[in-house]
């Protein structure tokens, strides 16, 4: 498990990813070096990191089940895993064994992955896909460590992103793509990959943030925060409640992911969980604060995989990098087209 101040300074990266050290210091009551020495203690362990994705507002894709022949499992989560436009793979209990994630720019290239860029092994005996368009939230999270008065001091350290804005371009792509390795690189060194100047790098990377294309998250080996593990949960809303619900829902402490889905159910919910027990404390959470909804399906997650583009052991922590790249799965043809 990690100790109090690890947690605070993870819970610190997750309302500013970015920010300093100098900044974080005046929260956190330590200081910098001692701030920095740490993060990278747990950078090196694998039991946290920073990186980059597209915000609730721009993310497109879908996710998918399959069911795969006894003990199989693992073998073909693993080989989903490496795909670049796959973000996130767990195996779970029920009669689809795995899940997973699947980023794409649009729905065209949503619809290319589904038909034509999935290389599925014959042990996978059955798939099915539910594409999602509103993401309600659970792409940045937080651990809730640190109290109201700390939270406020770090978003003023911080301050607003400046207010001009601009289209998602192929350069913002380049900058994304460096960025998903590690979401804390100093825009000098972003700049030297991108061969151009560090002060066009913060530009671009402050319009991004303001526009609302891509948001920084900070995440944690979860087990190693009391996370032990996590459910999928399929819901029926009326189709009239499903902002409403959905929404109320991201911003739950436990969400990881609330998206409506083009499915006979209508929403997912993906959770974190402290307990099995926890498990049914949210269920009856939702029967309460919802009557109108139905929890058709749910599902317990005995292993993640990947996590939002890094590969985990059984503990959570980040053994492998396989960034998330949504334009991976963008056609062969419209990139030559769109010059992407």
């Amino acid at each position: 498990m990690l100790d109090e101040t690890d947690l605070a300074l993870v819970d610190a990266l997750q309302i500013g990813p970015r920010a300093s050290w100098t900044k974080l210091a005046t929260v956190l009551g330590l200081a910098p070096i001692t701030l920095a020495r740490r993060w990278q203690r747990l950078v090196d362990s694998g039991a946290a990191w920073v990186s980059v994705a597209h915000s609730n507002a721009s993310a497109r894709g879908a996710i998918i089940e399959l069911t795969c022949a006894p003990g199989t499992e693992m073998a073909v989560a693993t080989r989903l895993a490496k795909l670049p436009y796959v973000s996130t793979v767990g195996i779970t209990t029920g009669e689809y064994q795995v899940y997973a994630n699947i980023v794409a720019p649009t729905l065209a290239a949503t619809t290319n992955v589904l038909l034509n860029g999935l290389p599925l092994p014959p042990h996978v005996t059955r798939m099915r896909s539910h594409v999602f368009g509103s993401l309600f939230g659970g792409m940045v999270w937080r651990l809730g460590v640190m109290n109201n008065s700390q939270t406020e001091k770090i978003r003023e350290a911080i301050g607003p992103p400046p207010q001009e804005i601009r289209p998602f371009g192929a350069l913002d792509r380049a900058l994304f793509l460096a960025l998903s390795r590690d979401g804390r690189r100093t825009y000098t060194d972003l700049a030297e990959e991108l061969g151009t100047m560090p002060k066009a790098v913060q530009r671009r990377l402050n319009r991004l943030e303001r526009n609302g294309d891509i948001a920084f998250r900070c995440d944690v080996a979860r087990g190693l925060a009391g996370w032990h593990t996590m459910a999928l949960l399929w819901l029926t809303v009326p189709d009239t409640d499903l902002r409403t619900v959905g929404r109320r829902m991201a911003g739950w402490p436990e969400t990881r992911m609330c998206a409506a889905v083009a499915s006979p159910t209508n929403l997912i919910l993906i959770v974190n969980l402290r307990s099995f027990e926890h498990l049914e404390e949210v269920l009856i959470r939702i029967a309460r604060a919802f009557p109108g909804v139905a929890v058709t399906e749910r599902r317990l997650v005995l292993r993640q995989v990947k996590i939002y583009g890094r590969v985990v052991d059984e503990d959570g922590r980040c053994i492998e990098v396989i960034p998330a790249d949504p334009w991976a799965a963008v056609p062969e043809a419209e990139v030559r087209r769109e010059g992407h």
